[in-house]
């Protein structure tokens, strides 16, 4: 005996609460973050005020009526009637509008996207937390974005076809050649050598710990000012960022201006 059709809103109902457990379930797996614990946030959508379940009720209905519509339009060939970010460049290849499989994956994402970003403004938190959790969920949603996997990027997949799969084949290498060196390389770090072609400022180690290297940068001037200049970098960079090519090099400028110049390799 076949079991009578659910009513639409307590099958709408069943949806929400699936949809707020995952919610949960994601911001519980977030780590805690200085003073701020995402799994806290995430007790907010069982426990928060009735004015933030409500606000919450209406987002998901919208979300859901959202890509039910989207999922009309590409199965009725019909475009899209919602506007694209026209500054989103990821998504400047034509194949995002043209051929239905990627515009429903572009379309589906950026509807997604504007979920997460709507409900991290819902968190009930200083204005300091919330900046931080939305942080969060702008690098997740960036982290998951179809243009990052070559089966989901249209741009990667021409290519492959073009080069007969060569362009594949290069990609595989140099990510074997990261794992194998344990980090990823920005650029071809062959092409630059310490002494040769940058940071060639004379200098000499003059103190050393297991924290830094203080190096002190010969003078080119007659005299020098009676107080030396300590540079410290930014633990994040490399000290020769202010020392590239002699032309752009801060260090080179500041020992023809007669400092005594100091500078503290991390």
């Amino acid at each position: 005996m076949e079991s009578p059709p659910k009513n639409p809103s307590s099958a709408f109902e069943e949806l929400a609460g699936a949809n707020q457990a995952l919610i949960r379930d994601f911001l519980a797996r977030l780590p805690a973050s200085g003073n701020f614990d995402f799994s806290a946030f995430a007790k907010q959508f069982a426990m928060g005020s009735a004015p933030q379940r409500d606000k919450l009720l209406k987002l998901e209905e919208d979300f859901y009526r959202r890509h039910q519509l989207l999922w009309s339009q590409v199965i009725g060939g019909a475009p899209s009637d919602d506007e694209d970010d026209a500054t989103d460049h990821r998504f400047d290849a034509p194949e995002w509008r043209e051929l239905p499989f990627f515009r429903y994956l572009r379309r589906s994402y950026q509807l997604n996207t504007e979920f997460l970003m709507h409900l991290g403004e819902l968190a009930e938190l200083d204005p300091h937390a919330k900046r931080r959790l939305q942080f969060v969920l702008r690098q997740f949603a960036d982290a998951i974005a179809p243009t990052n996997y070559a089966a989901t990027n249209p741009e990667v997949i021409r290519l492959a076809a073009q080069s007969n799969g060569e362009s594949i084949a290069q990609g595989m290498k140099l990510l074997a050649g990261d794992m194998a060196q344990g980090r990823i390389s920005m650029t071809d770090e062959r092409a630059f050598e310490i002494g040769r072609n940058v940071a060639v400022t004379p200098g000499t180690v003059v103190l050393e710990n297991d924290v830094m290297q203080l190096i002190q940068y010969a003078p080119t001037t007659a005299q020098v000012h009676e107080r030396p200049l300590l540079i410290l970098p930014p633990f994040i960079n490399k000290y020769y960022i202010l020392d590239l090519q002699p032309d752009n090099s801060f260090v080179r400028f500041c020992v023809e201006q007669g400092f005594t110049t100091f500078i503290v390799s991390w």
